[in-house]
């Protein structure tokens, strides 16, 4: 079971919200959320934290869910917010996590935190300017045009959410022509897709602020080279991912030096994260080989 939703309020007055799961004496994991996400994605895989016995902690990154916005924000600043969050909770070293939109946060985190970082881990996760797009849905491609400007991307955000909030079943039907693996994970499991409409529909609460200016921020220089981080590094992704293209997680793989690139040949999306749960939280988990 979940704790209840806890906050904490930053040095410079913001309030950073988290939720745990899993094991409360056990490993701590910080999960990142994805970038139209929540602190309850951690939700979807808590079971398999409680099975692995790993403490999940989930903070709400900056303008989503119940943690404040935080203008003008740059990758580099989650790291400052992270730190104050283990500091409070009494945590010295920890492993990171992100799914999607967090894999930058996450490897931000092991760039600025090499002493305190155990291991990161990124899954489905977009990868710096010069990586390729290739094997992304020209849908989604559109879209990650559109990121980069937050004037034109703030009306489609809009209309996406309206759209999910409106029809769910719709939305999830749409989601699933652009993310077929995905669709063969919502007919199998249809409480793992309420899940995600939940868990999302929780990060666009207080409004689209966070979500647009966050999109940006993947689409322009990281403000960090990632070949500089010396945290062990495992990089999951899903072959049939239209979203996430395929090619940066072969980036990424190249690019961080000593990472370990493991393909999901069926995985999408989503269904990377949930259905490699298990694998992934015990991976991290394991002592680093000599």
């Amino acid at each position: 079971m979940p704790t209840e939703h806890a906050e904490l309020q930053l040095a410079d007055g913001r309030r950073m919200a988290w939720t745990e799961y899993g094991r409360g004496d056990g490993q701590p994991i910080l999960f990142f959320h994805g970038g139209n996400d929540s602190r309850l994605a951690g939700g979807l895989i808590a079971e398999s934290a409680r099975q692995v016995g790993v403490r999940l902690i989930c903070p709400d990154r900056p303008g989503f869910g119940a943690s404040t916005f935080q203008p003008r924000r740059r990758l580099l600043d989650w790291p400052t917010d992270v730190t104050q969050l283990v500091d409070h909770l009494g945590i010295e070293t920890f492993v990171v996590l992100g799914h999607s939109g967090g894999g930058p946060h996450a490897l931000a985190c092991a760039h600025a935190m090499p002493s305190r970082i155990k291991a990161a881990a990124t899954v489905s996760s977009p990868a710096p300017p010069p990586a390729s797009n290739r094997g992304m849905h020209p849908m989604f491609r559109a879209v990650n045009m559109l990121f980069r400007s937050q004037t034109l991307y703030r009306p489609m955000a809009r209309s996406q959410l309206r759209q999910m909030t409106k029809s769910e079943d719709r939305w999830l039907r749409v989601w699933s022509m652009m993310q077929p693996a995905d669709g063969v994970l919502f007919d199998r499991r249809p409480d793992v897709a309420r899940g995600i409409v939940a868990e999302m529909a929780e990060g666009a609460r207080p409004g689209i602020d966070g979500i647009v200016h966050e999109a940006a921020l993947y689409h322009k220089d990281w403000g960090f080279d990632v070949s500089g981080i010396t945290s062990p590094t495992h990089v999951w992704h899903g072959r049939l991912d239209r979203q996430a293209a395929p090619a940066w997680a072969e980036y990424l793989a190249t690019a961080i030096p000593g990472a370990r690139l493991t393909w999901v040949e069926d995985g999408g999306h989503f269904s990377t994260l949930i259905e490699h749960s298990h694998t992934i939280l015990k991976a991290l988990t394991e002592p680093a080989p000599n």
